[in-house]
């Protein structure tokens, strides 16, 4: 390109302990959100988007 020149600058290697984290911390939150959401106090709720699961084949 016009002035720009391809150094090789290190992206991932400080980066992966961030990325990992994030990932982690992630998929942490979405298994306590899952877990909360089946829980016995919040299954009656109606914002619950398990509470109207029915058993049917779709």
């Amino acid at each position: 390109m016009f002035g720009l020149r391809a150094y090789p600058v290190p992206v991932w290697k400080p980066l992966y302990p961030f990325i990992l984290g994030g990932a982690i911390v992630f998929y942490g939150t979405v298994k306590l959100q899952n877990a909360m959401l089946e829980s016995d106090e919040f299954k009656k709720d109606p914002r619950n988007p398990y509470a109207n699961k029915k058993s049917g084949g779709h």
